[in-house]
């Protein structure tokens, strides 16, 4: 990290001070003192260090990764060339930002970059036009390796979103499968993704899906079932709401066309 860069001249001119002091003269063990103090005002503000400094320089994305991002992303691959950097960008970011922690049952110490990264562009989507594209009352993001259970969901299910302690969570293997296939396979990371935005943003003018028909519009489009949804998912009854907002992104042309009154209002929403 680009903070750690800062301090270590100040660690090792402690220590030289230290080796000084030590073969030489006590006297110079003073001198350290300065540097000491330093350094640990780096260590304490390095997070707001490492994100202005990533903020300017986002790291680049795999090139593995960016072959799958255009066929996985809709809305990546309609961007400009200008826009898609900025995406790009946003996604980087948002993958240091976010605290990626792997569920014990993870036979790794860390969440997999694909993962991570295949989660990031599904919150990117939702932000791509907004100026804060962090979900900073969401920054916890526990991965499990397949289904899990937790005590609000008893049985083996695919993602969750824990508003209280403001923490999402998900299967990898359901995210990395629908990111491969976005077409075929809903997508968990865009599910709870959705719903975290519309947490962040209640005042908005979301539409009212609550027409006998609206299942119907959303099976059409989609050719996903809202059995297929809540099987992918693992959890029955769910809201329509963020299906909706998934297949604006993930079939944006048949979206319009089955439900053009709310496409209009999800672009205001979202583009605007």
């Amino acid at each position: 990290m680009f903070a750690n860069l800062i301090l270590s001249p100040f660690i090792i001119s402690a220590l030289v001070i230290l080796y000084l002091s030590w073969v030489s003269d006590g006297d110079y063990a003073i001198w350290m003192v300065p540097f000491l103090v330093v350094a640990a005002i780096i260590f304490v503000l390095s997070p707001q260090i490492n994100w202005w400094w990533y903020s300017k320089h986002p790291p680049q994305l795999p090139d593995a990764f960016l072959k799958k991002l255009e066929k996985a992303s809709p809305t990546y691959s309609q961007l400009s060339t200008a826009q898609k950097q900025v995406f790009r960008d946003r996604v980087a970011l948002f993958n240091l930002a976010a605290d990626w922690t792997p569920s014990p049952a993870w036979p790794e110490e860390r969440v997999p970059p694909d993962v991570s990264l295949a989660l990031s562009v599904q919150a990117v989507t939702l932000t791509i036009a907004k100026k804060d594209f962090l979900f900073k009352k969401f920054e916890k993001v526990i991965v499990y390796p397949k289904l899990f259970l937790t005590p609000e969901y008893t049985f083996p299910h695919a993602s969750e979103l824990f508003e209280p302690d403001g923490c999402l969570m998900f299967s990898a293997e359901q995210v990395m499968r629908a990111f491969v296939e976005p077409q075929s396979l809903y997508n968990v990371g865009l599910h709870e993704y959705a719903k975290v935005f519309v947490l962040t943003y209640p005042s908005f003018d979301w539409p009212l899906l609550d027409q006998t028909d609206t299942w119907d519009k959303l099976e059409t489009m989609s050719r996903m079932s809202r059995a297929h949804v809540e099987s992918v998912i693992a959890i029955a009854g769910i809201d329509p709401l963020p299906v909706a907002i998934h297949h604006f992104f993930t079939f944006p042309e048949q979206f319009s066309v089955e439900m053009p009154d709310e496409a209009l209002r999800f672009t205001e929403i979202f583009f605007n």
